[in-house]
């Protein structure tokens, strides 16, 4: 089973590897670098810079999630393209 870390730990290392690097943190710190590339897309998951299955969410809730937003993009693509046409028929 893999070592534990708390949450400061983690967040000094995504510090350090934002300004030097992550291969160099890692080889600084004895760390892999999967684990601090997992730690930062964890991160910016729970920000919602990017989308992915949750932490918590189950793969069944992620789809149903995705649906629903690809349900949602494209009704909002359907109203642009019927606005486009009506301001190219003016």
């Amino acid at each position: 089973m893999g070592q534990k870390y708390d949450t400061d730990y983690k967040a000094e290392v995504l510090k350090l590897a934002d300004e030097i690097g992550v291969s160099a943190a890692c080889q600084r710190l004895g760390i892999s670098t999967k684990t601090v590339y997992n730690w930062r897309r964890a991160e910016r998951l729970a920000r919602g810079e990017i989308r992915g299955v949750q932490p918590g969410e189950t793969l069944e809730q992620a789809l149903a999630r995705l649906i629903r937003e690809n349900k949602e993009l494209q009704e909002a693509n359907y109203i642009l393209r019927k606005a486009l046409g009506f301001m190219a028929g003016r």
